[in-house]
């Protein structure tokens, strides 16, 4: 996998018409899980194109206006986060953690939701999440590290959070092109 660029319009703070941004009641209910995955088959094969388009780490369905239990993870790296892990294509329907480490990590942290913006929260070192596959499977697989962050993230929209809402001091929110040209590796 090779580096990526970042969306233009999130790291700009414009939205994108398709994408459900902070403020917007839909994004504090809680997200019900899907009885029947076969059906929902549509549904994801939608996120994970919608992701991709995005170049982003992850999308939850709460993020495109649908309130079910669904995440997308596939991390690249990109010009803003040209040091993270890369990971394979995740689907996981109905995810649940199950178990998280005591030893916490803060890091930076944006969302298309939240366009425009990053901040640094503390995360779970380790988890393990419970979750079923798009073919009907059961699975349990522990995620370290960006993986784990990622996780964290998109399960939590699901519990109608956003990464605003578990950020420590507000002091660190800031623009993404602050964030470029004062804290961003490569600014050093």
């Amino acid at each position: 996998m090779s580096a990526v660029r970042s969306d233009a319009q999130w790291v700009a703070g414009q939205e994108h018409d398709d994408i459900v941004t902070i403020g917007d009641p839909l994004l504090k209910q809680r997200s019900r899980p899907i009885r029947d995955v076969a059906a929902a088959k549509h549904l994801l094969d939608r996120m994970v194109g919608r992701l991709r388009d995005l170049n982003g780490a992850g999308l939850a369905a709460p993020q495109i206006g649908e309130l079910v239990a669904a995440v997308v993870v596939e991390v690249r790296k990109t010009d803003v986060f040209p040091d993270r892990p890369e990971s394979p294509l995740i689907v996981m329907v109905n995810p649940e953690i199950i178990e998280a480490s005591q030893e916490t990590e803060e890091d930076w942290e944006g969302c298309f939701s939240v366009p425009g913006l990053m901040g640094r929260v503390p995360r779970h070192h380790q988890i393990k999440v419970r979750y079923v596959s798009p073919d009907g499977s059961s699975h349990e697989a522990s995620y370290e590290g960006y993986l784990a962050r990622v996780m964290q993230h998109e399960i939590d929209h699901l519990a109608a959070v956003e990464f605003v809402d578990r950020m420590t001091s507000m002091q660190t929110l800031t623009s993404v092109r602050n964030y470029l040209r004062f804290y961003h590796p490569q600014s050093a």
